[in-house]
């Protein structure tokens, strides 16, 4: 029974060690400010401006990524000059990014996008599912890998930038970080890429000019009858 348990203890050793590693490797594979944007809490008014109407943080410096002044406000948000500042917006009482905002400093792929007010927008944790009995039934696009929650699209495999960045401890082809190389190669392709994501009107992106959203065409100038 020693030799039973002396071996365990070894595969228990080897496992934890080689979890030690992989978590290492994620670690070179990730944004040193990825970590500390999940982690923030978004949408407390602001201490500095409580006269402000809206006044809610929602707002995260890049750049100052875990420090105390990284979650802004609107105001706070002129303090970050040259910095990088994305937006955090909610859906379904969860923190979303909006794909043209992230896009440029990280690589999403195979994280599910959701069209939510004209913007394509990621969620940045995986949400609280409902208890589930007996059988759980999963649609054609296929469940999240590490949450088990069901997709949209099944050219997707996780429902959340904290998921892919879970999923990257036992999988060592998957990266947060954008390889130069890809983006120059692939330079003609991003730009119609976000012709077609990034056109689209919205609250944050107001359309140029008049856009008719007439379903059908006008009948044409109208005539008077003729006088007899």
């Amino acid at each position: 029974s020693s030799g039973t348990t002396t071996s365990f203890q070894e595969q228990r050793a080897t496992s934890s060690s080689m979890g030690m590693l992989f978590g290492q490797q994620a670690g070179r594979r990730t944004p040193a400010w990825l970590g500390p944007l999940l982690g923030a809490e978004f949408f407390k008014r602001c201490a500095d401006h409580p006269y402000l109407v809206k006044n809610e943080r929602n707002h995260y410096c890049l750049d100052c990524a875990g420090e105390d002044d990284a979650v802004c406000c609107t105001l706070c948000v002129s303090g970050h000059r040259n910095h990088h500042v994305v937006q955090i917006r909610k859906s379904s009482y969860r923190e979303v990014i909006r794909v043209a905002e992230l896009k440029a400093v990280a690589d999403i792929s195979l994280v599910q996008t959701y069209v939510i007010n004209y913007d394509r927008v990621v969620f940045l944790n995986r949400r609280p599912q409902a208890p589930q009995h007996g059988v759980k039934c999963v649609g054609p696009a296929g469940a999240c890998r590490e949450c088990g929650r069901g997709l949209v699209d099944a050219n997707f495999r996780f429902c959340s930038l904290s998921c892919k960045l879970d999923g990257m401890v036992s999988d060592p082809n998957l990266t947060f970080m954008i390889d130069p190389r890809r983006n120059q190669g692939n330079s003609g392709s991003n730009t119609e890429d976000e012709g077609e994501a990034d056109d689209l009107p919205g609250p944050s992106d107001p359309p140029p000019g008049w856009i008719s959203y007439r379903r059908r065409p006008r009948k044409g100038v109208p005539e008077r009858a003729p006088f007899y």
